[in-house]
């Protein structure tokens, strides 16, 4: 069957999918009975089958459009392997599995535990079209469903999609940087997002962000196939990649947009000329990205829009989340860690600079697709108030990889120049320098597996010093995970009043808090409070920066009496 005819029987099924399937059969199919009058899925319903008919529309009417195939087959820009650098790109495939597969277990934290309370009790149906907040990576949700289905209920099955896509990730990574360097920087780029702390960290972190460098990183790399080639099946699968890095994350948006820029500076640049089929980017790739990626989220849509998408980002101004001055503080902490220290992160970041000019002057894409998205998302963040969670702009990490050993590489052949090397050791330089960089990321590795929020300890210390009579209380969001996740039933409070309300009246009150940042500017007077009749018992640190665990014990004990029945403070007992 040729692409013309699968085109026409693909866009017939799916026109008469969408004009005769029911919408209330569909959200039955779903959700079940119950939810068939829920509004907001209803007018999803509607969304989706309007979008399998506006999409078999344009399958049908592909053939009235300019799509070409290309004259001549062209082979994509790749630079050669020699069996060594093969050999040396599969260990490092086998280090990167080991070291995400190692105590994958541990340590689960509290946006995990959004996902695992919200979403994992639910049908894939259900999945796909429930969207309480940004929470819901919807593709990795579905695929850790299907991992505790086969696997069972575990931490590590719950994580287990994350770190494939983390594995992926690397090969994803080499892939891309074969196309834009040489193949002794793309090993060096491999090597350091093996072991790196940060990636590391991420692939055993049971959200969506190692998908969405995936496919980030993927449809960069088939892009630029795609532009090189022309071909329809090139841009499809480049259109696969946005749309499934879409259905992870909503932030890929900002991939497509740097992606759809260097096309359309190649379609209309003083290249366009030498581009095969260039109109086959629109017609194959953009359209239909977005047609598809509307058709991912169209069950949702109504609720994304009434307010869910920024759920569970949007804290207001004064929250110190916010504040670009904290964010950034918190990536150059983030930065000093994955690097083993401040001063490495100093020659890094020169390096990054060096490395980001280079590509600016030869391979502009490349910088584009680290800048475009990273600037754009900023700006809007910004302005819109939503936190500036350095994980947010993970999705751009596989580049700013590739930048930091193009600019090592530059820097040690500027280097060379001046050092009176013998000719023999030409070359190594900047093998050095790229291997440098990557052994402080290993020496950084001795952190990664740290509990990332160390509630578990924190409900240990409880159970062991708590005595009769005694309150624990949960300060805000710390009610959830001890709650909702660990099932212990301690009130949670938000103000000094439920404190007085709900403390011990026979014992000694304690108190539970988790990141501090959001404590101290969501709760104030109960951080006063604390800081006058409490004393902290003992502050558990994870992996997760500002994600400390906080013990606090009231200096009174309103149950040791002394002789008049006097309340007796902790420092008289």
């Amino acid at each position: 069957m040729n692409g013309l005819s699968f085109n026409i029987i693909a866009g017939l099924i799916l026109l008469a999918v969408g004009l005769v399937l029911p919408s209330s059969a569909l959200v039955q199919g779903l959700r079940g009975s119950g939810a068939v009058g829920e509004p907001a899925l209803v007018q999803g319903a509607w969304l989706f089958k309007a979008g399998l008919v506006t999409f078999g529309a344009y399958l049908l009417a592909l053939r009235l459009l300019p799509v070409r195939q290309p004259p001549v087959h062209i082979r994509p820009e790749i630079s050669e392997a020699s069996p060594v650098q093969t050999a040396i790109f599969i260990a490092l495939l086998v280090c990167a599995t080991a070291l995400r597969l190692h105590d994958l277990d541990v340590g689960i934290w509290y946006d995990e535990m959004l996902t695992s309370v919200y979403y994992m009790p639910m049908t894939v149906g259900q999945i796909v079209s429930t969207y309480h907040d940004a929470n819901n990576h919807v593709l990795f949700s579905v695929l850790a469903r299907l991992s505790l289905s086969v696997f069972g209920d575990s931490v590590w099955a719950f994580r287990l999609p994350a770190v494939l896509f983390g594995i992926g990730g690397v090969a994803a990574l080499y892939y891309l940087a074969r196309r834009v360097s040489g193949t002794n920087e793309s090993l060096f780029a491999a090597a350091l997002l093996t072991f790196s702390y940060h990636h590391i960290w991420f692939s055993q972190n049971a959200r969506g962000y190692t998908a969405l460098l995936f496919f980030s990183i993927l449809s960069s790399a088939w892009l630029l196939d795609a532009i090189r080639h022309g071909s329809p099946r090139k841009w499809g699968l480049y259109c696969l990649a946005v749309v499934l890095g879409a259905f992870t994350h909503p932030t890929m948006g900002l991939m497509a947009l740097a992606q759809f820029m260097i096309w359309g500076a190649t379609l209309f640049g003083r290249t366009a000329q030498r581009a095969p089929c260039p109109w086959n980017g629109l017609f194959c790739g953009f359209i239909p990205v977005g047609l598809l990626t509307f058709q991912a989220y169209a069950l949702v849509l109504p609720s994304m829009v009434g307010g869910a998408l920024l759920n569970s980002g949007l804290q207001g101004r004064d929250n110190e989340w916010t504040n670009p001055l904290w964010a950034f503080a918190e990536l150059v902490s983030s930065l000093r860690i994955g690097f083993a220290s401040g001063g490495v992160v100093l020659v890094a970041g020169a390096v990054f600079a060096i490395g980001l000019l280079d590509f600016i002057r030869k391979r502009p894409a490349v910088a584009s697709l680290f800048l475009i998205p990273v600037v754009v998302g900023f700006t809007v963040m910004t302005s819109i108030g939503y936190t500036l969670f350095p994980r947010f702009f993970f999705f751009a990490f596989g580049f700013a990889i590739i930048i930091v050993i193009r600019g090592a590489t530059v820097t040690g052949r500027f280097l060379e120049r001046f050092l009176p090397l013998p000719a023999s050791a030409a070359g190594w330089l900047p093998a050095l320098l790229c291997a440098g960089i990557v052994s402080a990321s290993v020496l950084s590795l001795r952190h990664v597996y740290l509990p990332k929020q160390n509630y578990a300890a924190a409900i240990e210390l409880i159970e062991r010093e708590t005595q009769p009579g005694d309150t624990v209380l949960t300060v805000g969001i710390a009610g959830f995970p001890f709650n909702a996740y660990y099932g212990k039933e301690w009130p949670t409070i938000e103000t000094v009043e439920e404190l007085e309300r709900l403390g011990s009246e026979t014992g000694r009150t304690w108190l539970i808090y988790t990141m501090p940042v959001h404590a101290k500017t969501t709760y104030p007077e109960i951080l006063a409070r604390i800081d006058k009749d409490f004393t902290v018992v003992d502050r558990f640190h994870g992996s997760l920066g500002g994600g400390d665990v906080v013990v606090c014990r009231e200096n009174i004990d309103r149950g040791a009496r002394a002789g008049t029945g006097r309340l007796v403070s902790k420092g008289s007992e």
